[in-house]
């Protein structure tokens, strides 16, 4: 996984902005963030497919998330690689189970039985992609 510097960081951020794709703020189990919503189109191979752009975590950070994903579940996916890479880091044992746990702790139980579905569908997806 690629470590990004403050200088791609800010200027992915800058870009994103730049062409406009809308920004979310959101707050979920105790963290603020924002990510970005891109189309569908710019990851055909990837559905669902979920952003990152991070390095240390001082230097910030850029996350986003497929439109195709349902509005009521991008906040817990996007949540994930928060978790995953700004709080626990990308050399951290184990940290994409351990983001996955807390993911799905924090889903409501009245979206939760769909929003795994849509996970693991995603999970299996992202396998047969990074096999390819």
């Amino acid at each position: 996984m690629k470590h990004f510097t403050q200088q791609e960081i800010d200027g992915t951020r800058n870009y994103f902005r730049e062409i406009g794709f809308p920004e979310v703020s959101a707050r979920i189990g105790g963290r603020e963030f924002r990510y970005f919503v891109f189309p569908q189109a710019m990851e055909p191979g990837l559905p669902d497919f979920v952003y990152r752009c991070t390095g240390k975590p001082e230097d910030g950070y850029v996350l986003g998330i497929s439109d195709h994903v349902q509005e009521q579940y991008r906040k817990y996916a996007v949540v994930h690689e928060y978790i995953e890479f700004l709080e626990l880091g990308m050399h951290e044992a184990h940290h994409c189970a351990r983001a996955l746990e807390e993911e799905v702790r924090l889903v409501p139980e009245d979206i939760k039985q769909g929003y795994v579905t849509m996970r693991r569908e995603f999970f299996q997806n992202l396998i047969a992609y990074c096999a390819d």
